[in-house]
């Protein structure tokens, strides 16, 4: 229990929006990518499950008031947490049973300005 705790307690921090609201598309793609591979190493190891972040997704804007950041800043919070709900509660192989090359490619795409990042 320590350890899951502890793994969305880095989360907490990695969304802060004082850092989160800095980055540019590019630097989110890349932190996007690399919290997911984080949390993929440590899923089965720690018993993660989608409830984990969905309680997560509904507890960090309490952490934070977004809403003094760029207009950017809970969208690419929300779209974090949409597609890490997404992939938890969606059946192999899509996200964790799958190449991970192959579920960035998939969303290399959704990277772009109008939508919401």
């Amino acid at each position: 229990m320590k350890e899951r705790r502890e793994i969305l307690e880095k989360l907490y921090l990695e969304f802060n929006p004082e850092n989160l609201s800095r980055l540019t598309i590019d630097q989110y793609k890349d932190f996007f990518f690399s919290i997911f591979e984080y949390i993929n190493l440590y899923k089965n190891k720690y018993h993660l499950t989608e409830e984990d972040f969905v309680d997560f997704s509904k507890s960090i804007h309490h952490r934070y008031n977004y809403d003094d950041y760029a207009d950017n800043c809970w969208e690419r919070v929300a779209f974090f947490m949409d597609e890490l709900i997404f992939r938890f509660s969606t059946p192999p192989p899509y996200f964790f049973h799958s190449n991970f090359e192959d579920f960035k490619n998939k969303l290399k795409r959704d990277f772009t300005e109008g939508n919401g990042l």
